[in-house]
């Protein structure tokens, strides 16, 4: 006598993630833009250079953050329809995407910005690349964990 074991893995259908997304998403970007904001603000009082840089601004963080987690969001409706393991496969897809944001900030540490602009200073820099990773790390759980569930 054999017996078989067969694994079965539940997956949401496209559909019911579409529908979490339509809050997750929204939630993802307010908490990430008021996390973000806080971290500004924060790093403003501490190096007044990190405001003063025109660079980086109110406006410029909001409008960026809600930006790049629109296409968060489109990336992670993507690989939830055509993947067997959305969970596992978009983090993947999000180290690589921190990783590449990170070379903004850290390229404007070194004048590439935009004309006329002064380089932004290393406190500018690493609060840049700290609000970058503050996303991640709100985002990614969010759209992992409830639009998934």
């Amino acid at each position: 006598m054999t017996t078989k074991i067969a694994y079965t893995l539940e997956k949401q259908s496209p559909r019911s993630t579409r529908k979490n997304l339509i809050w997750v998403s929204p939630l993802a970007m307010l908490v990430s833009t008021v996390a973000n904001l806080g971290l500004y603000a924060a790093a403003g009082r501490l190096f007044p250079e990190v405001t003063a840089w025109p660079g980086a601004g109110v406006g410029q963080i909001i409008g960026a953050t809600i930006v790049y987690l629109l296409i968060g969001t489109m990336v992670f409706a993507l690989i939830t329809r055509f993947s067997a393991r959305p969970a596992h496969h978009f983090l993947i897809v999000s180290i690589v995407g921190l990783l590449l944001s990170l070379a903004l900030p850290i390229s404007a540490a070194f004048g590439a910005n935009a004309p006329g602009t002064e380089p932004a200073t290393v406190a500018t820099a690493v609060t840049l690349s700290l609000m970058h990773i503050v996303t991640f790390a709100i985002s990614v759980p969010m759209f992992i964990r409830l639009a998934l569930d």
